[in-house]
């Protein structure tokens, strides 16, 4: 009788083991992770863009024309000082690697060895090429291959009001996400979309990471193009990886966007598709 009570003690045992296994782990993301003072990392940069412009009159295509470019930006970064939520506000660069590639040349912009500093706020960035301003040609480059990395800004869009498991899916945080798209752009937008995916985690590192992907359409509004009002969509795409270990900032986001323009006078129409892309790796 003993035996026979110690093999279904055992037994129910190993059922309720195997029930709390096949139950999925959660993790409290918070996505938004904080920079520190003194960070050092090594920053390798992707932008991407490409521009197609489509011309019709009275229906019938008279031109198409695409136009591509790509940057490729590597450097040693420091951090010098950060915003109270953990945002970079200065941080100053050692260029490896900074090309401009087109559909007909590869540029160096600047050499191996040049010395940046950048400034980041709410009212724009500052740059500085070996302590001289940025020449105005460099600039927009500049802005959007170098951020203010971290802070409480992606978490107020993106993070889950509770844990999560690999698969979860909630809505984006939409009035955040129109602080991120300014003003203007979001009093163009009646209508906002955004969802959020934990798509994976990769535990072949020393740290395990996970993946959260996330998309937000603005489907249809219109806006001044051209003098003209237009019809236009926008499409925009995130993906971030941190540790799990909430404690370590992000080692990579990959920000993109779709926007479609439609703009029409008399028997000509214009179908204008900016597409672009940014990859950012964070090396420590």
């Amino acid at each position: 009788m003993q035996t026979r009570n110690f093999f279904r003690t055992a037994l129910c045992v190993a059922l309720f083991s195997v029930a709390v296994s096949a139950q999925p782990v959660k993790h409290e993301l918070k996505l938004g992770r904080r920079v520190k003072e003194y960070d050092r990392y090594l920053l390798k940069t992707t932008y991407e863009s490409t521009t197609q412009t489509k011309m019709f009159i009275s229906d019938i295509l008279r031109g198409d024309t695409t136009e591509k470019l790509s940057v490729i930006f590597n450097a040693q970064c420091n951090v010098v000082s950060v915003t109270v939520d953990g945002q970079e506000k200065e941080k100053r660069l050692v260029i490896r690697d900074f090309r401009r590639i087109t559909q007909h040349d590869t540029v160096d912009l600047l050499p191996t060895g040049t010395k940046l500093r950048c400034w980041f706020s709410d009212s724009g960035s500052i740059y500085t090429v070996n302590d001289a301003p940025a020449p105005d040609s460099l600039y927009n480059i500049l802005n959007e291959v170098i951020k203010g990395e971290g802070g409480s800004r992606t978490g107020n869009v993106l993070d889950a009001k509770k844990p999560v498991a690999v698969g979860g899916t909630w809505k984006m945080n939409i009035p955040a996400f129109r602080k991120v798209l300014g003003p203007e752009m979001s009093k163009l937008m009646k209508k906002i979309t955004g969802s959020v995916t934990f798509t994976s985690i990769d535990s072949s590192g020393a740290m395990p990471t996970a993946t959260v992907t996330a998309r937000a359409e603005a489907p249809a509004f219109t806006m001044v193009f051209g003098d003209v009002p237009s019809k236009a969509s926008l499409v925009a795409d995130f993906s971030l990886v941190v540790p799990l270990d909430t404690r370590f900032p992000a080692v990579g986001i990959t920000t993109s966007s779709t926007q479609r323009i439609k703009t029409a006078q008399g028997v000509a129409r214009m179908e204008l598709e900016v597409s672009t892309k940014r990859s950012a790796l964070f090396l420590r």
